[in-house]
């Protein structure tokens, strides 16, 4: 029996009401914090074994039965909370008496009423009670968990949950939630079997790959955009894809069957789940799409014949499949169309490529300007890759004739600026005037007449401008040679795309019958100009190669179309471009001032490399003085072959080639200057004395190719269109890379695809077998 309310017999003293609520809360805390405890250690033991991510590795019942006991003894847990006894006003009384020390329980007293005695009396007793209560103070809150967990259980708890928080947190939700989810197999719901594959994009050429349950931890390599089938067989249920949180569901099919067909782009896991809960899982790592990178392996420089040389290197992480060089005018207005040359690119998608081509731009009316060259490449995925702008300037062709170089003049002016049309129209008039002057050539003088008509107009189309005065000077310079050597390099060209783009073979034979027939014009229209087609490209000791061998070359290509052999025709029309180019360099062309100073160098390095020789040949006498240390003659032995490489670029620039006794002697030089930096002055002498032999020699074959018009040392094999040294007979200018078959191999091969498609034509074969003969003849 509770004894009388301490509030009713209280004045009103807002500290007392507020002291004996607090008591009361206090009490009521002490009652509810040994279960509290209890609970939070069930919890903070629960999340340490979640964060260790145990509870998965268990079998799937024993997991849910450690499941079920923390979830029971956490409701036992709440239901003694729950029904746990608040304490009143009187114990809340009670407890600010024994907190504050105060006998007599004051706050009882105050509660009680006298049934006889002087007032007086009890009013001095009741005052006494109220002094004793005014004093009261509340203490600290009581908890005797020592005594209940005497073992410590509840730090070891938080002691396991700090451990497990340090390692655990960076994915603290996914395996709080493998935690909760037991991997209960149901008999007969879940699904029979399981199959996940990736396809990566054709263009990875990356093989499919099945991902096997059993793989491990070891992350999944997959490229960006790579497909990815999800097979399940059997079971009842939802079955879904789950990438990073992503869940698609599997849709079933008409036999029972659940088939599913996506794209994944990113990610770091994969899973496949049933009704929400996780039966396999593979970490993924996609790897994403570089853009590809090029860079100009050196500045664009001028080749033979005013074509421009360009080298780049590419690369890309799954292959190229297109290379050019964006060309800009510079100061050029920002919208201008920008030229666009395109590089070589092997068939396939190579990773890596080393391209290196001559390109003949003379054409263009910005040929002889400065320009900007910047190198691109792009993927399979349409990404671009743009490499380091360099500044050159176009090269441009030389006219010999000075009617044809007025025309080119005119030309030029018209394009820099339309206001010079009516000074053009002049000159033109004048031309057309006396057609003697042009050899009387009608189809000179009907496009110069066109060009004239056209820049009459109020407004003209300046291409169609620029092409006519070309193709007129052209004419007056070249002739028939100038139209025959352009559609040549067109059938050449279409030839080229035709391998590159696997055309089928009647596509090549037409395209080859082209390509004769130009060459055939060609041969004609070179033998009109130089009064005899040369019988080969050597002067001395080099293979005669003349137009029945390039016609048996064209036949050599036509019997690889047969057999599927493309990579020998590349290497062969490469070949016949490079012996094509030697017959070209036959027509006389104007030497260039650049190498006309590049004899004058080599004339002066000549006197200086013999005064070195002597140098040298003195100190190396015996009985000759003590000789000083080589290096300051080596100092100068190595400036004198830096002149010379000055020289050699200067000879290829202005002449397309340069004598090969100057690359000896570079060489010779270069021995020299070791010798004399090892203080051997008689290996120094005999070093210069060959420098100065093949220096002399490459002069006199550079004053020979000047004053001929053309390249042709004895002694020495042309080169092809890559710098390689070509060598005798057909097929020649093969270095290694790109065998050409011979005849034996091709006949071989000729008998072998005979025999594919005889087999091919037995109806009483399998039909399986025929489909496969008739896969293996669609190259041919």
């Amino acid at each position: 029996m509770s004894g009388p309310n301490p509030n009713d017999s209280l004045p009103p003293d807002r500290g007392m009401v507020t002291r004996l609520r607090l008591a009361r809360l206090i009490l009521g805390l002490e009652v509810l914090w040994p279960s509290l405890v209890w609970l939070a250690s069930l919890a903070a033991l629960f999340a340490a074994l979640a964060l260790f991510d145990l509870l998965p590795l268990l079998p799937g019942w024993l997991h849910a039965v450690i499941l079920a006991v923390f979830i029971g003894v956490g409701l036992l847990l709440l239901r003694v909370m729950l029904r746990s006894k608040w304490p009143d006003q009187v114990a809340a009384a009670r407890r600010l008496e024994q907190d504050s020390g105060l006998g007599h329980r004051p706050f009882q007293a105050l509660g009680d009423r006298p049934a006889l005695g002087d007032a007086a009396l009890w009013d001095s007793h009741r005052q006494r009670m109220l002094d004793q209560v005014r004093r009261a103070r509340l203490g600290w809150p009581r908890s005797d968990m020592a005594v209940r967990d005497p073992w410590g259980v509840r730090a070891g708890a938080l002691l396991l949950l700090a451990v497990a928080l340090s390692g655990g947190t960076h994915d603290a939700f996914p395996r709080l939630a493998r935690a909760l989810d037991p991997a209960l197999v149901l008999p007969g719901l879940g699904p029979d079997e399981v199959q996940v594959w990736v396809t990566p994009p054709v263009y990875t050429g990356a093989p499919p790959q099945l991902l096997r349950p059993d793989q491990g931890d070891k992350a999944v390599l997959v490229p960006a955009g790579s497909a990815v089938l999800a097979v399940a067989s059997g079971g009842w249920g939802e079955v879904s894809l789950d990438v990073d949180g992503v869940v698609v569901p599997i849709p079933p099919l008409e036999d029972g069957s659940r088939r599913l067909e996506t794209r994944i782009q990113a990610g770091t896991r994969l899973a496949i789940r049933h009704w929400g809960r996780e039966l396999v899982a593979w970490p993924l790592a996609v790897v994403a799409d570089l853009s590809p990178s090029i860079d100009f392996t050196g500045v664009p420089e001028p080749a033979e014949r005013g074509r421009l040389h360009m080298a780049v290197n590419a690369q890309d992480d799954y292959g190229l499949t297109r290379l050019w060089v964006e060309i800009r005018r510079l100061g050029a207005p920002v919208d201008e169309t920008p030229l666009q040359v395109d590089l070589p690119l092997s068939a396939g998608r190579s990773k890596q490529v080393a391209s290196s081509s001559w390109h003949d731009l003379t054409a263009h009316p910005w040929a002889g300007m400065p320009v900007l060259a910047q190198p691109m490449a792009e993927d399979a995925l349409g990404q671009r890759g743009a490499g380091e702008p360099m500044a050159l300037t176009l090269p441009e062709r030389s006219f010999l004739n000075p009617h044809a170089r007025a025309l080119i003049d005119q030309r030029r002016l018209v394009t820099e600026n339309r206001a010079n049309a009516p000074g053009a129209m002049g000159i033109i008039d004048w031309l057309a005037v006396e057609p003697a002057r042009f050899n009387n050539d009608m189809a000179a003088f009907l496009a110069m007449r066109l060009a004239r008509h056209a820049l009459s107009a109020p407004v003209f189309d300046l291409a169609e401008i620029q092409d006519l005065l070309w193709n007129a000077a052209l004419r007056i310079e070249d002739g028939d040679l100038a139209a025959a050597e352009q559609r040549l390099e067109e059938a050449r060209r279409a030839l080229e795309r035709g391998l590159d783009d696997n055309a089928d073979a009647a596509t090549l034979a037409g395209l080859l019958d082209q390509f004769q027939t130009a060459l055939h014009r060609y041969l004609n229209a070179l033998s009109e100009r130089l009064g005899t087609l040369p019988t080969d490209l050597e002067a001395g000791a080099g293979a005669a190669i003349g137009a029945d061998e390039l016609q048996d070359m064209v036949q050599a290509m036509r019997d690889m179309a047969a057999i599927g052999a493309r990579d020998g025709m590349r290497q062969m029309l490469r070949n016949m471009a490079g012996i094509l180019d030697g017959l070209q360099t036959r027509v006389p062309q104007a030497p260039s001032a650049a190498a006309t100073q590049a004899v004058r160098t080599l004339r002066d390095l000549a006197q200086r490399q013999q005064r070195l020789l002597e140098q040298s040949h003195r100190h190396s006498q015996p009985g000759a003085e003590t000789p000083p240390p080589g290096a300051g003659a080596s100092r100068q032995q190595d400036e004198l072959a830096q002149i010379l490489e000055g020289a050699r670029r200067q000879l290829r620039e202005g002449l397309g080639q340069e004598p090969l006794a100057l690359d000896d002697a570079g060489q010779a030089m270069d021995q020299a200057a070791q010798s004399l930096r090892d203080d051997d002055w008689a290996g120094a002498a005999e070093a210069q004395a060959r420098a100065l032999d093949t220096l002399s020699q490459g002069l006199r074959q550079s004053l020979d190719a000047m004053a001929a018009g053309a390249l042709s040392m004895p002694g020495g094999l042309p080169r092809d269109p890559l710098g390689r040294p070509m060598g005798q007979g057909p097929g020649n200018g093969d270095d290694g890379a790109t065998r050409v078959p011979d005849q034996a191999e091709m006949r071989k091969a000729r008998a072998i695809v005979d025999e594919l498609r005889r087999r091919a034509g037995e109806f009483t074969r399998p039909q399986a077998e025929r489909d496969y003969l008739q896969r293996l003849l669609r190259q041919f």
